[in-house]
């Protein structure tokens, strides 16, 4: 099994664990805000993506959101439930995601959105698919004015200095802003060629890796900001440095 297709597998495992177990997802607590929840259905679905990772790579490391931690010389990075709220809700918006690291970055992603259908993979140099079709950025508009743009805004990140100044820029320059609730998902849909571009300050590892590789390997650009704090960008070109300014 290639990494590629390993990432897959446990996206997968821990999506369909998630799928079955909607409706009775068991204690729910809050972490740093109160509608930034876990539940127990997120800790399952990691402890389902980790035991697959660990067995096929026993070397290697793992950093899932939920906790599991294990040093190695790569390290496989999981978010085996992100959109929990919407899951919680019974919304759509939420998906499985792991990614592999070397020492050079991401190194092979999966990203499987159950309720969709849909498993998006990609590895370093390889492109990327959805289902197995090649994903390239489709042809969008040149100038923010034009562009569907998503990102995500709760109380901690509202309180990180420059933040709602630079997000009343968003509001000004922007044609329309999403929020989904899936950070992945929005990642995956920018690679998709749905979305134009993402952004979002203060982001986890687990959140970013994996939707960020989709993008680059679609033909986009996913890089992290030098600023502090630090924001992730992810766009079709012609936007990313429209939507970098923004943040400054």
């Amino acid at each position: 099994m290639t990494d590629r297709e390993l990432a897959a597998a446990a996206a997968r495992a821990a999506a369909q664990l998630a799928l079955a177990r909607q409706g009775d997802a068991g204690r729910v607590s809050a972490k740093d805000a109160p509608t930034d929840v876990v539940s127990e259905v997120d800790r399952a679905a990691e402890r389902a993506a980790i035991e697959l990772i660990a067995r096929e790579r026993p070397d290697d490391g793992y950093l899932g959101e939920e906790g599991a931690e294990r040093s190695g010389e790569r390290t496989w990075v999981v978010d085996a439930l992100d959109g929990t709220l919407n899951y919680l809700h019974g919304l759509s918006g939420w998906c499985a995601a792991v990614a592999l690291e070397d020492e050079h970055g991401a190194l092979a992603a999966a990203v499987c959105d159950p309720i969709r259908g849909e498993l998006f993979t990609a590895a370093r140099g390889d492109g990327a698919t959805c289902n197995g079709a090649a994903l390239h950025l489709a042809p969008g508009p040149q100038t923010l004015d034009e562009a569907l743009v998503a990102t995500f805004l709760h109380a901690p990140k509202r309180a990180l200095p420059g933040v709602i100044a630079a997000y009343e820029r968003l509001l000004a320059e922007v044609g329309s802003l999403r929020i989904t609730g899936s950070g992945t998902l929005e990642l995956a849909n920018v690679a998709a060629g749905r979305l134009h571009g993402w952004i979002q300050p203060a982001t986890y590892r687990w959140d970013w890796v994996p939707g960020a590789l989709l993008v680059a390997e679609a033909g986009g650009r996913a890089e992290r900001t030098d600023a502090d704090p630090e924001w992730c960008i992810a766009a079709a070109p012609p936007l990313f440095e429209p939507l970098r300014a923004l943040t400054r």
